[in-house]
């Protein structure tokens, strides 16, 4: 925490001895902040007590807190509620989980659940009744295309030749049809990527964390790699120790 308060004590120095800060170029501040901070840290005492609170400390004293942002906890009470429920229990799961083959994939797809995805990337106004696929159908499309084939352009990940009708694995893994030859296509992808809101983007990142919290998950996870739509979750392994 010295280190922080180091930092935070750098930048009161930079904003009360350089107002114009903002107009100095690039060269100038480093050598600047070079300057103050070398001074600062010959100076500080790393004994004393910090005075400073947390907040202060990470920079975000003034930070408005977002209305909407989930916590572990309470994500943990959903998650509870929603296992609890018989019915969400039977909707929040793969119909076609014998088609997914991929040990990588079988492991994601039991540890996801469907209604959850739903509830937490939904938009204002949204309603099953009106949809033919679902907001849990584009995050796996998206796990989908990040995990197995980084290297290929969204359109070309949006045609049969990932998405048809004899690809039953990549399609069970979404929750597409295993008759009907409808595929999502790029545009829909890229829709939903955008539409996501910081609040949710945030939520589906805490759940993310309750599953990797959860009593035995750590010891099975073995993604190399996994990025959320918009935002990477490197997850070092082979599978997380």
């Amino acid at each position: 925490m010295h280190n922080k308060n180091i930092k935070r004590i750098v930048q009161k120095e930079l904003k009360k001895n350089y107002p114009n800060w903002n107009r100095l170029n690039r060269k100038t501040k480093k050598e600047i902040s070079r300057k103050v901070l070398a001074q600062v840290a010959g100076e500080y005492d790393f004994k004393q007590e910090i005075s400073a609170s947390s907040d202060e400390l990470l920079g975000v004293e003034q930070q408005v807190q977002t209305k909407g942002i989930i916590s572990l906890d309470q994500m943990a009470d959903i998650v509870n509620e929603s296992k609890n429920n018989n019915i969400m229990k039977l909707c929040g799961k793969s119909r076609f989980a014998k088609y997914i083959k991929d040990e990588e994939l079988r492991f994601i797809d039991q540890l996801l659940d469907n209604e959850i995805i739903n509830r937490l990337l939904a938009y204002e106004g949204y309603s099953p009744a009106m949809r033919d696929l679902f907001p849990h159908n584009m995050f796996r499309a998206e796990l989908l295309k990040t995990i197995k084939y980084p290297e290929i352009s969204y359109r070309k990940f949006c045609d049969k030749e990932y998405l048809g009708l004899d690809r039953k694995q990549n399609r069970a893994f979404i929750g597409l049809s295993l008759r009907e030859k409808a595929i999502i296509d790029h545009t829909q992808l890229s829709k939903f990527r955008h539409s996501l809101t910081f609040v949710q983007q945030i939520n589906i990142t805490v759940y993310i964390l309750h599953l990797f919290c959860s009593p035995g998950c750590l010891v099975t996870i073995f993604c190399t790699e996994w990025t959320l739509p918009n935002w990477p979750m490197n997850v070092k392994s082979p599978w997380l120790h």
